[in-house]
């Protein structure tokens, strides 16, 4: 099993990719430029199987409707974040980027959910907070964890919406993220990756935990 990135745009997301070894693909968070992901699915051979989301924020949706055409797979998402799939257009006019076509929720992910993938499992983690459907997708085979914008390099996802609330978002990632083992390697919505462990000693937002 790999798993391997690329960032998109509008607001430099990180699109992760897990293949197995028979070539199958899970895309998580497209959030824009599908033309660059489409490249490199077809520049590996790779067979899209599914999109799984860790929230529903414009900026990690945006190439979700183009994949789903092209490559006809279903998208994953919690179903508490569905309203937010609505909001795209006018959250991205706000940043000032181009809105792309609002995509329909095939599936509903859920805190504990277990995805069978590779001859591996992938755990689903609700950690609300940022987003009331915000999930973490921990990849048991190759210890990693997907936080999407939960957690970040010594940093936590913001929670100044009206419907995110801080305490719940530390709360979830104490509980789901921080019991993990110190070498599972964080794999954030943006900027660079870190490791369990080190966000223990170094997150200042987690200090009291």
């Amino acid at each position: 099993m790999k798993l391997d990135h690329i960032v998109v745009r509008p607001l430099f997301v990180n699109c992760f990719f897990l293949s197995d070894d028979e070539g199958r693909l899970i895309i998580f968070d497209p959030g824009g430029d599908a033309d660059l992901i489409i490249d490199k699915i077809e520049s590996e051979n790779l067979t899209p199987v599914m999109i799984m989301n860790t929230h529903g924020h414009f900026d990690h949706i945006g190439a979700v409707s183009e994949l789903k055409e092209k490559y006809n797979i279903p998208f994953y998402i919690h179903k508490d974040d569905e309203f937010l799939l609505g909001q795209s257009k006018s959250h991205a006019a706000l940043f000032g980027a181009e809105p792309a076509p609002v995509p329909s929720a095939d599936r509903y992910v859920k805190d504990g959910d277990v995805i069978e993938f590779g001859g591996g499992k992938i755990t689903v983690l609700h950690t609300p907070g940022h987003t009331p459907g915000g999930v973490c997708y921990f990849i048991e085979p190759i210890n990693a964890v997907i936080t999407g914008d939960t957690l970040f390099c010594e940093g936590v996802g913001r929670s100044d919406f009206p419907y995110g609330d801080h305490n719940q978002l530390v709360e979830g990632i104490a509980y789901k993220l921080l019991t993990l083992a110190d070498g599972v390697t964080v794999h954030p919505g943006h900027e660079e990756f870190s490791t369990v462990g080190w966000e223990k000693k170094n997150n200042p937002y987690l200090k009291r935990l």
